[in-house]
């Protein structure tokens, strides 16, 4: 049938009255009369499309309306597309562009609220669906970007990722690199793929390798996710998809966690991979996949070697974690004064009075030492300080093998005078306070207005001078003196450790 294009001025001036009217009776009495124009073939001036346009969105948006009606104006709004669609009216190209345009925020508007509306079944949709939603999705994440917020998008977008139809999953990990420059969208997208991992895991070869595709696509932007304020728990959440048995995904996964880490977050990370390590070996789990966890906790070794004594040392030791937490945090803030940090921290030993200080100090002075000449300088201090404790720790240890009798160092909670906080919480840990006058009386640390810290300028010193020269001899009237006749076997432990990684470091600095 052809179609005209000039029918009646006063019908279709009568029909847009209508429309704009308040009256339901006369929108409804608008949208039959146009359903017959428009079905009969005869459309409206091309100047009065965008008007009659305007009119069908407007009632469309009318809460009032029933859905039967609103089906009527979403039907008339099809017809005119498809007749513009078609050079079926008279148009020019800028009218043509607009109207064309007016109703496809329409239907993108429409479709984007069926998406929220079932966001969790998006992957069930058939694959034409899904790739129209991947388009439409992208399409407001770009000029939305606030919608990362909307649970309901994360999670329509994420299922899509997690889709049965590999043209789908494709469009999905082509999309994210430009994707990933929309503020959070990188670290929400990265955190709620894996979560859905866990729930969905995936199950054929070709699911298998859609998952393999996308873990490796998120670890391509994860640089991207770093500005995030929680980016330091995104690791953690990566993780949590290990439960995936196969050995290809947890492979990705862990290549993933690892791109993730962060000084924050690495004693965590590999907290976590040590138990799931020991949970592997004593439930027969695959020798591949102890071998990718160990491979994993090699690599924040290499990535982050100074928060190694953070986790290696068992649930025991944990006593010690809020000093070394405290020192940690302020040599990571200030990198340049670890030099400076140094020979403080030798002069400043004879101070120290409990455990917990004596082993954050000791293992900062590890940390510090950068240099091969300050890590043996170090290694020689330490030896000779701690040499005795040591070796009443070692003959312990022979006099309990030899006796044949099992024995694990086990304190009591208040072994170091210890109680985490008072009855109101107000006051800091015995151990914390003696650090604070370690750092900032003995040593001479200093906060700076920015936050930053200083260290008094008669500490400094020349950054290639022999760090043994600061090794102070103890007196038997020296708070470290006392403390060593303790016999803290769990000190001595800790020490140990922080000699075998100076030994390391030294090694490799040859």
């Amino acid at each position: 049938m052809a179609m005209e294009n000039n029918p009646s001025c006063g019908d279709f001036w009568m029909i847009m009255a209508n429309l704009e009217s308040e009256n339901p009776v006369a929108n409804i009495a608008a949208m039959n009369h146009a359903s017959v124009l428009i079905g009969g073939g005869k459309f409206p001036e091309p100047l009065l499309v965008r008007r009659l346009i305007a009119g069908l969105l407007s009632n469309l948006a009318k809460p009032h309306h029933e859905i039967a009606i609103k089906r009527g104006f979403h039907s008339i709004l099809k017809a005119i597309w498809t007749a513009i669609i078609s050079n079926n009216m008279n148009m020019d190209s800028s009218a043509r562009s607009e109207a064309l345009h007016a109703i496809l925020c329409y239907l993108m508007d429409r479709a984007f609220l069926r998406i929220q509306r079932h966001g969790s079944m998006v992957r069930m949709f058939t694959v034409r669906d899904q790739l129209t939603a991947v388009k439409i999705m992208c399409t407001f994440f770009r000029s939305s970007p606030g919608i990362i917020n909307d649970a309901r998008c994360v999670r329509a977008f994420a299922s899509l990722m997690l889709s049965p139809h590999a043209a789908v999953v494709c469009a999905c990990a082509g999309a994210l690199p430009s994707l990933s420059l929309v503020p959070g969208f990188g670290f929400t997208m990265a955190r709620a793929y894996c979560h859905i991992l866990i729930v969905l895991p995936p199950q054929s070869s070709l699911q298998i390798s859609s998952v393999i595709l996308m873990l490796e696509r998120l670890k391509q932007i994860s640089t991207t996710m770093v500005d995030h304020p929680r980016f330091n728990d995104l690791a953690m959440h990566v993780l949590g998809a290990l439960a995936n048995h196969n050995f290809a995904v947890r492979k990705k996964v862990l290549n993933l966690a690892v791109s993730l880490l962060t000084p924050g977050n690495v004693s965590d990370v590999l907290r976590f991979l040590k138990n799931e390590l020991d949970l592997a070996a004593t439930a027969n789990i695959p020798i591949e996949y102890q071998h990718m966890l160990e491979e994993a906790i090699s690599e924040c070794h290499s990535a982050y070697p100074e928060s190694i004594i953070l986790f290696i040392q068992g649930p025991m030791y944990s006593v010690f974690s809020d000093c070394f937490r405290y020192i940690k945090d302020i040599m990571d803030r200030n990198p340049m004064l670890r030099a400076q940090l140094l020979r403080g921290l030798l002069r400043a030993l004879r101070h120290v009075k409990s455990s917990p200080v004596c082993a954050a100090a000791v293992w900062a002075i590890s940390v510090c030492s950068e240099s091969q000449l300050e890590a043996i300088g170090s290694m020689d201090a330490i030896v000779c300080l701690f040499g005795d404790l040591l070796d009443r720790r070692d003959k312990e240890k022979l006099i309990l093998e030899a006796g044949e009798v099992e024995h694990e160092y086990m304190l009591p909670r208040d072994y170091y005078g210890v109680k985490d906080r008072d009855a109101q919480g107000d006051h800091l840990k015995p151990w914390l306070m003696e650090m604070e006058e370690l750092l900032f009386v003995h040593i001479g640390l200093t906060q700076q207005a920015d936050g930053s810290y200083s260290i008094a300028s008669s500490s400094k010193c020349s950054g290639s001078e022999d760090v043994s020269f600061f090794i102070p001899s103890l007196d038997h009237t020296d708070n470290l003196e006392v403390l060593l006749q303790s016999g803290d076997v769990l000190l001595a432990d800790v020490v140990e450790s922080i000699l075998s990684m100076l030994q390391e470091k030294a090694n490799e600095l040859e």
